[in-house]
């Protein structure tokens, strides 16, 4: 909703207005305003998001990054519905979410976009759904960023840190949270062995000294998303 008029107004609907640009993958015409949402909050940066996504979909509905992240979208809303209280909304949504996250899978089942939005998606949400539905986002999360792990393999430890520390870290969580302690352990050690020096491995050694704060503690979402790559990118030439 544009809540004041003028220039200002008449920008953000500029932005959202405009079709992505040729050189620019899905992800990074829309990763900046929807995680504005998912991590400060700022709902106004968030639906200048989804609308650029509503946009993609109204071009092509099956464009799989764009529907993997509109499902991401819906989770968020899902997941503010369900703080607020409002469970039969919050059903509608997370149906609506979950049943985007299939598609966009089924259209495109080896993309790593994809698998990653999805996965990503749900470990930044897991722990604020209704209890019922954790370990199912818990399952989910193991066996999209399996998937990713597996599909990235060659080139994995040449990886940013983000990148690597985010599937590892939901792995582990993941582990953890379905009572799998073996496999929790191999994921701690080896994010202390290949992320030193990074908040990854500081949370995952204190996992593994006390294992009884991983009940109420995270390991997701520990670096954020590098601001200005959208800007940067926009300024290159096309």
């Amino acid at each position: 909703m544009i809540k004041q008029v003028g220039w200002t107004a008449v920008l953000t609907v500029a932005v959202w207005a405009q079709p992505k640009p040729a050189n620019l993958t899905v992800h990074t015409w829309v990763r900046e305003d929807v995680f504005a949402g998912f991590l400060g909050n700022d709902m106004d940066r968030f639906e200048t998001g989804v609308r650029k996504l509503d946009r993609i979909l109204a071009e092509n509905p099956n464009d799989a990054p764009a529907l993997a992240w509109r499902g991401g979208a819906e989770l968020y809303r899902a997941v503010r519905a369900h703080e607020s209280g409002a469970s039969g909304h919050f059903r509608e949504l997370y149906a609506k979410a979950t049943g985007m996250f299939d598609r966009a899978r089924q259209l495109s089942p080896e993309d790593t976009g994809v698998l990653a939005t999805s996965g990503g998606s749900y470990a930044v949400f897991a722990e604020r759904l209704p209890a019922e539905l954790r370990l199912e986002a818990y399952r989910k999360i193991r066996e999209l960023y399996g998937r990713l792990h597996d599909a990235q393999q060659q080139f994995f430890d040449k990886m940013p840190v983000h990148m690597r520390g985010e599937v590892l870290a939901g792995l582990a969580q993941a582990s953890q949270r379905l009572d799998q302690p073996d496999e929790t352990r191999a994921y701690l050690t080896r994010i202390v062995n290949t992320l030193a020096g990074t908040p990854y491995e500081s949370r995952a050694k204190k996992w593994m000294e006390r294992p009884e704060l991983a009940r109420s503690s995270t390991l997701v979402c520990q670096t954020c998303h590098d601001p200005g790559r959208l800007k940067n990118k926009l300024a290159q030439p096309q």
